[in-house]
């Protein structure tokens, strides 16, 4: 299916999901049970009672982690459990509608990021068609040739593919950040990061995807 009529087929399902002052916390209280933030729906009411109440917003989870709010606006919310973050955030839709995105980043060390799109009724939708993703050779210097037989041998240990995301909810902008020459070590390290930028990627939500 061509991507614009894959939009608007897109679109014309989402306009019966008009938001009617829904915001992240209420669709964070209203989410699934997930495996990554094992918190009932109790536990999250508390966490943003506290926060709205000005106290510390922390509960434990049914593995006795601490989780914690770090940020809450109408259409953001952060929860930091340990080493790892939620992200919570609501998208204008060109139609009036919005979906929602769920960024999960587990760090253990290495931070790696998972990105996810739902309706506001937490029906997922395909990823691909919100984001491309910057790749391995979108952080090569400029000017470095991945054809090169010796750039090709120096990038042999990116076997793996990480990332670090991150969506700032005032600009409305997503970052990437390439985290796979954070897991190798040694010269392995060395030898990668002479021809890496180690700039992030932003894209930027236009009201249909990020670009």
């Amino acid at each position: 299916m061509k991507p614009k009529i894959f939009f608007i087929l897109l679109l014309l399902s989402l306009a019966v999901l008009r938001i009617q002052g829904q915001t992240a916390s209420e669709l964070f209280v209203k989410m699934p049970e997930p495996e990554f933030l094992p918190l009932t729906a109790s536990d999250r009411m508390d966490l943003i009672d506290l926060y709205k109440a000005g106290e510390k917003a922390s509960v434990k989870n049914r593995f006795d982690d601490s989780c914690s709010i770090v940020r809450m606006t109408n259409d953001y919310l952060q929860i930091q459990t340990g080493g790892n973050t939620t992200e919570l955030f609501l998208l204008p839709m060109i139609n009036d509608s919005k979906i929602i995105g769920l960024i999960q980043t587990v760090c253990a060390p290495v931070c790696d990021s998972y990105l996810e799109f739902y309706t506001t009724s937490w029906k997922k939708l395909s990823t691909p068609a919100f984001i491309t993703f910057a790749g391995k050779y979108d952080f090569l210097k400029e000017g470095v040739n991945p054809k090169d037989e010796k750039v090709k041998n120096a990038l042999i240990p990116l076997d793996i593919f990480l990332m670090q995301l991150h969506y700032d909810p005032d600009n409305q902008e997503l970052q990437q950040d390439y985290t796979t020459p954070d897991y190798l070590s040694g010269t392995d390290k060395a030898q990668v990061i002479q021809y890496l930028t180690g700039t992030p990627k932003r894209f930027k939500w236009n009201q249909m995807r990020f670009e």
